[in-house]
């Protein structure tokens, strides 16, 4: 059986279809916690797309991308145009997690 190298294997991987979307996506799933702009990129969408998506500018992309505090509003805003929804909740230990609803109708 010929011998492949990993540097050889990852490049064949990565020419498939779809692979480097499918890749992130995995990493996604297994991280507790991520960027922003991580998760933006794993859903292979580009600040300017994103800007169109919303009907702002890139650099305001990148503006929430670096942000220290961003409102839940624009949260929610910014996560729907991937096509996520947002959910808080207030946990205060494993066992006990409670869901948040911030005001209007609940769905």
């Amino acid at each position: 059986m010929a011998r492949t190298n990993f540097s050889d294997l990852r490049r064949d991987v990565r020419a498939r279809p779809g692979a480097a979307e499918r890749l992130a996506a995995k990493r996604v799933e297994t991280l507790e916690e991520i960027r922003l702009h991580e998760l933006r990129r794993s859903k292979a969408v580009s600040q300017a797309e994103l800007a169109g998506r919303l009907e702002i500018t890139q650099g305001a992309i990148s503006k929430l991308e670096h942000a220290d505090d961003v409102r839940v509003s624009t949260l929610r805003q910014y996560l729907e145009a991937l096509g996520a929804d947002l959910e808080l909740a207030a946990v205060f230990d494993e066992e006990h997690r409670i869901p948040i609803h911030l005001g209007g109708e609940r769905n």
